[in-house]
């Protein structure tokens, strides 16, 4: 069941004048960089988080103190069928319009191949791919004209480089298709698209040598920052000519890759 916060949405009011945004996974790592990004740029911010409600709660009262951002955090579990829907009827209950989606929340569990459980499976299968369909049917129904549901992607979904994330990597490329054909049903009233992170945040189990391999294979030799995947959903809010396209920002990775 969606709640809010303690005292997340306290002053909260509607703005009739702002625009509304709406960030899935939004408490931690890219998602939170995301939340204070489009804060910075206005927006009215509905912070979704699975299971971070102290990490959620810290990053609402970060925009608020730096941005007088208004903000509601809303907590929705992607891996249960009803998750999705619950963000938008949050969104709507507390602002009552959506202008920008960014999906955002994701799972990625390393598992040998042959380790690899129907459980397991069906878990990362439910946060990466359902979910954001539910995300995108519930919102369809809510965007202003002129909305934008943004899909973050990811490069692994064109490599082979990495068999301990194969789960992860296949439901990413599943969502490039659900961009490409949530574009085209959107269409002219919305848009869609995605961005494709490369490495912009090292996993905390990554090890040095592990990272210099990666890095033979990005022409720009450096692991990227979130800053750039937020310039890149920030990029693609306000291009109002493209829809249906996956935005890679790997530091030129997929030339080799």
């Amino acid at each position: 069941m969606s709640q809010s916060a303690p005292g997340a949405d306290a002053s909260n009011a509607p703005d009739e004048g702002a625009h509304v945004a709406v960030v899935t996974g939004g408490a931690r790592r890219v998602g939170a960089a995301l939340v204070e990004g489009l804060a910075r740029d206005g927006y009215q911010v509905v912070l979704h988080h699975g299971h971070s409600p102290d990490a959620a709660a810290q990053v609402a009262m970060r925009i608020q103190q730096l941005y007088r951002a208004r903000v509601t955090v809303v907590q929705a579990d992607l891996a249960q069928p009803e998750g999705a829907a619950q963000v938008i009827d949050h969104a709507m209950q507390h602002f009552g319009r959506v202008d920008v989606v960014v999906s955002s929340a994701s799972l990625m569990r390393a598992m040998p191949f042959d380790a690899v459980t129907v459980a397991a499976w069906d878990e990362t299968a439910n946060v990466n791919l359902r979910a954001p369909f539910f995300l995108l049917q519930a919102a369809a129904r809510v965007l202003t004209e002129g909305g934008v549901f943004i899909q973050i992607a990811d490069h692994l979904a064109h490599e082979t480089t990495f068999p301990q994330l194969m789960a992860h990597a296949v439901t990413k490329a599943g969502l490039e298709q659900l961009v490409r054909a949530g574009a085209d049903l959107l269409a002219p009233r919305c848009r869609m698209n995605a961005v494709a992170p490369g490495l912009v945040l090292p996993p905390d189990d990554m090890s040095p040598a592990t990272l210099e391999r990666f890095l033979r294979d990005v022409p720009l030799g450096r692991i990227g920052s979130p800053d750039d995947v937020v310039d890149a959903v920030r990029y693609l809010i306000r291009a109002a000519y493209v829809t249906g396209t996956v935005l890679t920002v790997d530091g030129g990775r997929h030339l080799r890759r």
